[in-house]
């Protein structure tokens, strides 16, 4: 045995060396620590499958409380409230009329909010019979839910409790007219004091749940029980209903027990979703935890292997690193000396190679940027020079408008007097720039003036619809941002002709500003709007672009201003089909990037 180690190239012996120091001790170490590591491996399993289900129970519970809400908006809200107790008050026969309004305005104010949320089917039952409900009537009539067996304990409930009823058979289908089994459903009374004003209904349309459900591993089971042992909800729908087996062995929360199912021991692991309801997840051991025993040989495995090759592929790294490095160093110093165009033109698939991609990459920004500024500052000059030689003194234009619109006035004439009213008031927002950012209000009144002056050329055939939300009267924008694409309607989607121009905002969840503008003009071809979207990235050939009269900018300018005021948290997208209209649609952060 000496005789042939003393016969091995020191290669050899270093590559044995190599195994016997290295490879040996780890494999005796896997081994060990397998051996002492199997309670902390259950801890892990344990723990990952509690990570599992608690995005499962997160989504859940949100779903629920989003129900809730919805209930407890019914019984809280003043103005709900007193519809629902209204409602249920009126006489089916004799005040049709006064139902229908009623139903209206329960309408205007539930479907904002229920449009927000995931399929929700609300139904409001009331004391004379009646109901209210957002979704179909055809294919099912609400008032058979008066003889359903929760119906009575409902109603008999105070109106801070709710009645938590689970799986029902679903009564709706969904839009694509997939109807899925089941539907997961809350009641609660809606009182005033001690009398009943009605019964509120509100079911999860299952298909969210049922897809969430399915994903998880075909060996696991998931389900949602009551506090029997009740099953609520499963992906096996004909379990719905059932009492659940091991609910006698069910842990308490943040605990997991090991029961044995058909000779194989399964993980079992329960979420409290609220006082009422909770998540079961029961699944193999054994299959739990391969993927930590995968991952350990893995490890294992990939070990070995580095210390078999780690002698081999050390002289040929040092090589490999150090010559490309030394070549983007000489690279630097020239481009330190003033020599922008220079490259390292180091390539490869490591990491030193998508170094030296990276770093030319950013040298040819740079040099686009060190052009795209002077661009940019001959642009600003010609800007200036333009609006040096356009301006005029507004005082004295304000004061000869104000003259001519009195002396009209003074004659009779208040129709063109507001007429004169309207020009100055759009003139004094053109040539008034102190401020760059107006509110949502100030602009809607400008975009009202303008079009107040085209009716006067179309015969009052250009209508303006404005649908703003509360929240969005006061949300900061950029001047003159909505003008140049109403003006775009105005030419080329109506071609100067009548329509109808529609705008509406709303603040979305994290506070951004949503602004939709929609035309009822000819639209735009596919061809012309895919032209249209490139030339507003920027992409392709520069094409001749109309005037945007008052404003001075276009669509591009448009689009090119909201970018440089809010970079990439800005959002700008045309959508056109022909005879259908063009939409245009801003979602604009309420603070710049610059702050």
């Amino acid at each position: 045995m000496r005789t042939r180690i003393e016969a091995l190239s020191l290669r050899g012996k270093l590559m044995a060396g190599i195994v016997v120091c290295l490879l040996l001790p780890a494999v005796a170490s896997f081994f060990v620590s397998n051996w002492f590591t199997q309670g902390v491996m259950k801890e892990q399993v344990t723990r990952n499958s509690q990570e599992s289900l608690k995005i499962v129970d997160q989504y859940v519970a949100n779903q629920l409380d989003r129900m809730l809400y919805i209930l407890n908006l019914l019984q809280f809200d003043p103005d709900l409230h007193l519809f629902v107790a209204e409602l249920g008050q009126m006489d089916t026969v004799r005040q049709p009329y006064e139902i229908v309004q009623t139903k209206l305005k329960l309408n205007k104010r539930l479907d904002a909010i229920l449009a927000s949320f995931d399929p929700l089917y609300l139904t409001i039952l009331l004391p004379n019979g009646d109901y209210w409900a957002n979704y179909s009537s055809f294919d099912f009539d609400p008032k058979q839910l008066f003889g359903k067996p929760w119906y009575r304990d409902t109603s008999e409930l105070t109106h801070y409790q709710t009645r938590w009823v689970g799986g029902e058979p679903n009564y709706v289908p969904n839009p694509d007219g997939v109807r899925h089994p089941y539907v997961l459903t809350i009641a609660k009374p809606i009182r005033s004091g001690d009398q009943l004003k009605a019964v509120a209904v509100v079911s999860l349309d299952a298909a969210a749940l049922q897809k969430l459900f399915s994903s998880s591993k075909k060996e696991e089971t998931l389900l949602i029980t009551d506090r029997e042992g009740r099953i609520v909800f499963d992906k096996e729908m004909e379990r719905i209903g059932t009492l659940f087996p091991f609910r006698d062995r069910l842990p308490s929360e943040g605990q997991a027990s090991l029961i044995e199912v058909d000779g194989e021991a399964n993980l079992l692991i329960a979420e409290a979703l609220n006082p009422h309801w909770q998540l079961v997840s029961m699944s193999p051991y054994k299959q739990a935890s391969k993927p930590i025993q995968a991952i350990r040989r893995i490890d294992f495995l990939i070990q070995t292997m580095c210390l078999i090759v780690f002698a081999g592929v050390l002289l040929y790294l040092t090589g490999a690193l150090t010559t490309p490095i030394r070549r983007l160093a000489q690279t630097v110093v020239r481009i330190e000396s003033g020599h922008l165009g220079e490259r390292s033109g180091i390539r490869g698939r490591d990491e030193v190679g998508r170094l030296g991609v990276v770093f030319d990459r950013m040298l040819d920004r740079i040099e686009t940027m060190v052009h795209s500024i002077i661009r940019e500052q001959e642009h600003k000059r010609k800007a200036e020079l333009a609006m040096l030689q356009a301006q005029i003194n507004p005082h004295f234009l304000f004061n000869i408008l104000n003259s001519i619109r009195m002396r009209i006035l003074l004659r009779g004439d208040a129709e063109n007097a507001d007429l004169i009213s309207s020009l100055s008031s759009l003139l004094r927002m053109t040539i008034n720039r102190n401020n760059e950012f107006i509110s949502l209000h100030e602009e809607i009144e400008m975009i009202q003036q303008y079009v107040r002056l085209i009716n006067v050329r179309l015969g009052d055939r250009l209508h303006l619809k404005l649908s703003i939300a509360s929240d969005a009267v006061l949300a900061e924008v950029p001047r003159f941002v909505l003008q140049p694409i109403i003006e775009n309607a105005y030419l080329h989607g109506f071609a100067r002709k009548g329509g109808t121009i529609t705008i509406r905002a709303h603040l979305l969840a994290d506070g951004r500003l949503n602004i939709v503008i929609a035309d009822s003009g000819v639209g735009i071809s596919k061809e012309r709007l895919d032209e249209l979207r490139a030339d507003l990235q920027g992409e392709g050939e520069a094409r001749e672009r109309a005037s945007a009269g008052l404003s001075g900018i276009g669509l591009r300018n448009v689009y090119e201003r909201l970018r440089l005021i809010y970079k990439e948290y800005c959002f700008f997208a045309i959508d056109s089909e022909l005879g259908q209209g063009t939409t245009i649609t801003l979602i604009i952060p309420q603070q710049r990037e610059e702050e």
